[in-house]
């Protein structure tokens, strides 16, 4: 009877978590294995009542297994993978010893209801199969002839297909290792016993029956975790479109949080300031007055000596300083910024025009610019 409570309530248990993920959307991966313990109940009165009238004691009900198994998936999605596991349980009377032996394995696919990188809920079915095994050994031998000439154990067997329903909880208290409990039921459907590969009649084993098992598991949960790679392609991504829209970049930092499994740092004033200038002098270096202007106050001041830097002059305005840009037949593409400086709203680019032919040295400069509202408001290049 509580046999059959333990399948209702767990079959119960499975149908509520399909309803519950049925709006469920993959969001990240995983990758899970491990070892295993476990405790399967089985029903052997009718093997235990044969045993008995032969003066045999009878055996357990219940086996503690030993196995494991892994697979990998999607939170909100499917998993794939295999697990196994088996034991046995013995019984002795003066000489006369029976021990019971049960493995089984097979696929594993599941559904992954819920969770994140710390926690996962889901069910499954572990479809498969196995043996279970009775070894009988009726006495002791006396002395090697004794043994030869009389065989002293039997051995029986019988195969099974089976399948068993799950509920899995994981939890991951570290990146690369946690812990799961699972809670099934294995079905099991029995061929005949087998002994010297001959069909007998036998009793019934109760081979269907409650699995309750822990595991210790080694893998992880999230989206990966590149950091460079992230780091370049959002560069990449920031240096092909120029935006600097602010609903834009939080729409970015939500989208990563949901989809990565993190958070995107909040990038500090003082870093954000020195990509601004070097972004707007390599532009400038460059002749890029599209990808310069969103960089520019509209007042922006600029002031360059004359004679060594095509915007070299007094600007005032962004237009003004632009179509300057626009209008010179030469840019300076090769010059190198060596260091930069920033300190409150102000940031100081040290750097330098290389030898070219034609000319007698080195080109060294420095330029001054002034942040405000995420804009350069002014600008001033100096020659060394």
């Amino acid at each position: 009877m509580k046999r059959n409570m333990y399948a209702v309530v767990l079959t119960a248990a499975i149908v509520v978590c399909g309803f519950v993920a049925a709006s469920a959307a993959p969001t990240m991966g995983f990758g899970l294995g491990g070892p295993m313990i476990g405790l399967f109940n089985l029903d052997l009165a009718g093997i235990n009542n044969v045993l008995s009238g032969s003066g045999y004691a009878p055996l357990p009900e219940r086996i503690l297994t030993f196995g494991g198994g892994g697979g990998g998936g999607l939170i909100g999605g499917f998993s794939f993978g295999g697990s196994g596991w088996g034991g046995s349980v013995s019984s002795l009377v003066g000489d006369k010893k029976a021990e019971l032996s049960l493995g089984f394995g097979g696929m594993d696919i599941g559904y992954i209801l819920g969770g994140n990188t710390r926690s996962m809920l889901a069910i499954g079915v572990v479809a498969g199969g196995g043996e279970i095994e009775l070894k009988l050994r009726d006495r002791l031998p006396v002395d090697f002839a004794d043994a030869v000439s009389v065989p002293l154990t039997t051995t029986l067997t019988r195969d099974f297909i089976g399948i068993q329903p799950y509920v899995q909880f994981q939890v991951q208290p570290l990146v690369w290792m946690g812990f799961k409990v699972q809670l099934g039921y294995l079905f099991a459907f029995a061929d005949d016993w087998e002994a010297c590969d001959k069909a007998i009649a036998g009793p019934t084993a109760g081979i269907t029956g409650p699995y309750v098992g822990f595991a210790l598991t080694f893998g992880g949960i999230g989206a990966g975790n590149d950091d460079k790679t992230t780091h370049e392609s959002m560069e990449e991504l920031l240096e092909e479109n120029g935006f600097d829209d602010a609903a834009v970049c939080a729409a970015i930092k939500a989208f990563y949080g949901t989809h990565c499994g993190g958070d995107i740092a909040v990038q500090t004033e003082a870093t954000a300031n020195i990509a601004l200038v070097s972004g707007a002098i390599s532009a400038m270096s460059r002749g890029d007055v599209d990808s310069l202007s969103p960089l520019l106050s509209a007042d922006v001041s600029w002031v360059s000596p004359e004679g060594f830097l095509p915007w070299s002059g007094t600007w005032v305005g962004k237009e003004a300083l632009l179509a300057n840009l626009r209008d010179a037949a030469t840019s300076a593409s090769d010059m190198l910024i060596d260091s930069i400086f920033t300190r409150n709203d102000s940031v100081c680019v040290q750097w330098h025009l290389p030898a070219v032919e034609g000319a007698s040295a080195v080109v060294y400069g420095m330029t001054l610019c002034r942040i405000v509202n995420g804009e350069i408001v002014s600008g001033r290049d100096y020659r060394n």
